[in-house]
């Protein structure tokens, strides 16, 4: 039924289906950790003190373990509605 439902919805067997909440919170996420990686870069550019870069860590560890705690299953085939062709029997 799977194989069915992915061939008449055009997925491949790489193709997978997962709920618009989970994917938008994964890339909230990366988005937070992309911007702390950048200020990091920044605040520790030059000669910074040993406080500074405790800063930096602690301000990286805060954006990453959110995106290090978020973990995406596939939408099983039941639960998305199976939407077969219509036919013409006539």
């Amino acid at each position: 039924m799977a194989r069915r439902f992915a061939e008449l919805h055009g997925l491949s067997d790489d193709d997978v289906i997962i709920d618009r909440s989970q994917l938008e919170a994964i890339q909230g996420a990366l988005y937070c950790l992309q911007a702390a990686i950048e200020d990091v870069d920044q605040d520790l550019e030059g000669s910074p003190s040993a406080r500074e870069v405790h800063d930096a860590l602690r301000w990286l560890l805060d954006n990453a373990r959110p995106a290090a705690g978020l973990w995406i299953e596939p939408k099983a085939v039941s639960d998305a509605p199976l939407r077969l062709p219509s036919l013409d029997i006539t």
